[in-house]
């Protein structure tokens, strides 16, 4: 008889020890700011245990507070999805995150997980939002940026330079659009997933900072106090790492890095960003509709419908942009996942709903340091 419960404090050595074996990593080096000793495991995790006590499943989910402007949207990151290998196929992690997705829909906006797309469908995600990727080379900056003088731009791990983690915490959570970070936590936060944060200096004053993996070549956070230095550091960069070339990820609404960086890129993509469940609709069209409209201005229009038996209607006119809980008697009707496609991805500009088609997809991103 398996039991389904909440994690409990006395569960974290075996509960990590599940994750490691599942996945073949350490995850307190791979995700120190969720598996350590002092996180708070009984609160972000269900299990599955055995007849004998064992743990044999696991789910978590991290509590993330987002920012968008005017508004604060409430999301957990869904992670940590651990299945024994002599237990697969016997549903415990169906039950286990419908579990979580029973309660986080009394008290979220919405839930973001990474995976793979058709397996959380099942579950009501969609692989969807907006990441931005350019991609430079050293004839890039060799020729593009042959006048731009990099000066006494320095590159130094935030862990030896004093106060650098605390800094950056405030850069993020000063930003228009952010998940909030604790400065406590920062060092934690930004070395997920083996990533390497690194201050920006000018001489010995910090100006920024960004997070690289090992080899230097993608950078997946690039934030500076001026965001008009962006050229001068990237050919600083350049020269710093000895790199051949890299890649920088970017938030659809980063406009003005995007202004720095398409000039003279070699090339750019754009794709979706990770695995997003809404369970409000009403507050996230409004977050981030906005968001859009400020970034890029929309088409005037009005669009009513009943997303997953919840009604909205849009209006966007000179005044700005107004959601209502309520529909018109002629309002399109979608279900759960075909709502998401409208407003997540570009499929939805092929759906037949009469929505112009600059309103989506919406801006929705994260950090890879912000990931579960």
């Amino acid at each position: 008889m398996v039991n389904y419960r909440n994690a409990e404090k006395k569960d974290y050595c075996e509960f990590v020890d599940l994750s490691n074996y599942v996945f073949r990593v350490d995850f307190e080096k791979v995700l120190p700011k969720t598996f350590n000793s002092d996180f708070e495991l009984e609160k972000i995790t269900k299990v599955a245990e055995d007849e004998n006590g064992r743990l044999i499943a696991g789910v978590c989910v991290l509590p993330q507070q987002v920012k968008v402007g005017d508004y604060s949207l409430c999301t957990n990151f869904l992670g940590g999805v651990a299945v024994h290998p002599r237990h697969r196929g016997e549903n415990h992690m169906i039950t286990l995150i419908n579990m979580w997705l029973d309660e986080m829909k009394e008290s979220c906006d919405m839930s973001v997980l990474t995976g793979l797309r058709q397996r959380y469908e099942y579950f009501g995600y969609t692989h969807g939002g907006i990441q931005w990727e350019y991609e430079l080379d050293v004839h890039n900056i060799n020729h593009a940026l042959r006048n731009i003088n990099s000066g006494k731009i320095t590159f130094r791990p935030m862990a030896e330079t004093d106060g650098a983690f605390e800094f950056a915490a405030r850069l993020n959570n000063d930003k228009f659009v952010n998940v909030y970070r604790n400065a406590e936590d920062a060092d934690k936060i930004m070395v997920s997933y083996r990533q390497h944060p690194f201050a920006v200096l000018e001489d010995t004053n910090v100006i920024g900072y960004l997070i690289t993996g090992q080899d230097r070549e993608k950078i997946s956070e690039f934030v500076l106090c001026r965001v008009n230095d962006a050229k001068r550091v990237l050919k600083a960069y350049f020269e710093f790492f000895k790199t051949e070339k890299a890649t920088v990820i970017l938030p659809d609404y980063e406009t003005e890095l995007h202004k720095e960086l398409a000039g003279f890129a070699e090339t750019y993509k754009t794709g979706p960003c990770a695995n997003f469940n809404i369970f409000n609709f009403a507050n996230v069209i409004k977050a981030y509709l906005e968001l859009k409209n400020k970034t890029n201005k929309l088409s005037c229009g009005r669009f009513s419908a009943v997303m997953d038996n919840q009604p909205v209607t849009i209006t966007v006119d000179e005044k700005g942009i107004t959601v209502e809980n309520k529909a018109d008697k002629d309002a399109v009707v979608l279900d759960k996942l075909g709502a998401q496609e409208l407003l997540l991805t570009h499929a939805g500009r092929y759906m037949e709903t009469g929505v112009p088609d600059d309103w989506f997809p919406l801006p929705v991103f994260w950090y890879k340091a912000d990931m579960f």
